[in-house]
């Protein structure tokens, strides 16, 4: 993912010591509804917080109507703010999707965020970045460089059929992951080029940071 069209900022754990080694000038800022408090703090100016507005304290509200930052309430209690986000993504052809913040204080809120993800992965160029970790759907195979003898780790979701991979230490050759069976969490690189391709499901890949600034 070279070009970045835009972040999306969630009301969870926002890694900010990382997202300072992105350069996001010119960047589409989107906040999803409670994530502005922390944006306000930090001095980040979005280009639009979305949501139903039941997280953002009038304060921070006020402080972003002021910066003339669009506030746009929508009511729709079947979807949730992440989900606004990506839609309104989709409305406006944002393709190419960083997304802070989807580590929640809960894990209900967590777990609900990458079930969003695995129904829009397909339409939108998505990936996850916390504090350790890029993370994205595998697309049906992948290839990437990597230093040798560092973790990663791939999860069903809640199954993946048919994966190999080649330069793990714990190779793949056409098995199968599920949830509650067996998973590929806390692999080794062996080799600093990585292949992962599968045939059927849906394979969520967790890898390290190592880039000291991401040109995007």
């Amino acid at each position: 993912m070279l070009k970045i069209d835009a972040i999306i900022f969630l009301n969870g754990k926002i890694s900010f010591g990382i997202l300072k080694k992105y350069n996001i000038k010119g960047i589409y800022l989107i906040c999803a509804d409670g994530a502005s408090n922390s944006l306000m703090k930090k001095k980040i100016i979005p280009n639009i917080i979305l949501g139903d507005m039941d997280s953002s304290k009038p304060e921070t509200l006020r402080y972003f109507r002021k910066k003339n930052v669009e506030i746009r309430k929508i009511d729709d209690q079947d979807t949730t703010d992440f989900e606004k986000s990506l839609m309104y993504c989709m409305e406006n052809n944002l393709k190419n999707i960083l997304i802070f913040g989807a580590s929640s204080k809960r894990q209900d809120h967590t777990l609900n965020n990458y079930s969003v993800l695995k129904r829009y992965y397909k339409s939108l160029n998505l990936k996850v970045i916390d504090s350790k970790f890029e993370i994205f759907f595998i697309d049906k195979k992948i290839t990437f460089d990597y230093p040798k003898g560092k973790s990663i780790s791939i999860m069903p979701v809640p199954f993946a059929g048919g994966i190999t991979s080649n330069g793990l230490k714990y190779k793949l050759d056409n098995e199968d992951l599920e949830l509650g069976i067996r998973e590929g969490t806390l692999n080794i690189s062996k080799k600093k080029n990585i292949s992962i391709e599968f045939t059927s499901g849906d394979l969520l890949l967790f890898k390290r940071h190592f880039h000291k600034v991401q040109q995007i």
